[in-house]
């Protein structure tokens, strides 16, 4: 599994950006995240933990949005608790 952070700001003439479909996307009501939880994400989608425990439990190699939601508590709730946690309680 491999995560990324997009900044949205490296595209200042860019009124939308496109992604592939076989990407998950992480969002807020189609809108992106706050940086911190962004990034955050990303670091904790990328740690060997994650890694090793994506590749003990599943038996495959592609990484659908339901593993991330249940495997590894990444749903709505998951991302309301990351950011009750990081201080950031935007609504």
């Amino acid at each position: 599994m491999v995560a990324r952070a997009v900044d949205a700001t490296a595209f200042p003439n860019a009124p939308l950006l496109g992604f592939e479909n076989h990407l998950n996307l992480f969002h807020e009501n189609k809108r992106g995240l706050p940086r911190s939880l962004a990034y955050g994400l990303a670091v904790y989608l990328n740690s060997t933990s994650v890694d090793e425990s994506f590749r003990r439990f599943n038996g495959h190699t592609q990484v659908n949005a339901t593993d991330l939601k249940c495997s590894y508590g990444i749903g709505h709730m998951g991302i309301k608790a990351r950011r009750t946690l990081s201080g950031n309680n935007r609504s």
